[in-house]
């Protein structure tokens, strides 16, 4: 599916998930000896947008009155990504999810950045309407320690969308930017085809 913000084949349905792992574009937010080559490497693994792109994609169609925001970004990005949730209709509410990265040996991933070393992701949240009468668990825990799939850049860790559905149990959801088929979730990405539940 080609990235074009007028051509998103948003299903005719209303969704109280929305979870969502933006193609952040860095440009220059990279810090390392090699900023060109890191660059390349993401936009090899995926199409990136812009933040004003993705602030105008048509995600106010999708959601119900009362609907909460899962939204995965980096602390470079992290006023993009409040802008982005503003812009969808939600409310910043708290950092949902902390997700300290792991190797496949169990040791801790470490890399450059431009003031600290990196090893974790997070995960805003963000509501519309009154969400809390359908929180049925409070007792999700925002650190999530977990290996990263090598096979993938930034695809992120199974536990959280476990997480998010003990939250809330099986209220409609949606993954967007999905890079595969969860069961359980609609999903829309240009690596897979659009699937919705009936």
């Amino acid at each position: 599916m080609e990235r074009v913000n007028n051509m998103i084949p948003f299903p005719n349905k209303k969704y109280q998930i929305i979870y969502a792992d933006p193609p952040w574009s860095y440009g220059n937010r990279m810090y390392s000896s090699n900023k060109t080559d890191h660059h390349r490497a993401i936009t090899r693994a995926y199409d990136v947008m812009s933040t004003n792109d993705i602030c105008h994609l048509p995600v106010r169609q999708i959601i119900h009155d009362n609907c909460a925001c899962f939204m995965w970004t980096t602390d470079s990005h992290l006023p993009d990504a409040l802008e982005v949730m503003e812009n969808w209709g939600f409310k910043y509410k708290t950092i949902a999810f902390v997700w300290n990265k792991k190797e496949l040996s169990g040791k801790q991933v470490c890399y450059m950045g431009q003031w600290t070393m990196k090893g974790s992701e997070i995960c805003l949240f963000g509501t519309k309407g009154k969400m809390t009468q359908y929180l049925v668990a409070r007792n999700v825990r925002q650190l999530i320690e977990a290996k990263r799939d090598r096979t993938k850049h930034s695809k992120k860790p199974q536990e959280v969308r476990e997480a998010i559905v003990k939250m809330f149990g099986s209220i409609p959801k949606i993954e967007l930017f999905a890079r595969q088929k969860v069961e359980g979730w609609d999903c829309w990405g240009n690596e897979v085809n659009v699937e919705v539940n009936k």
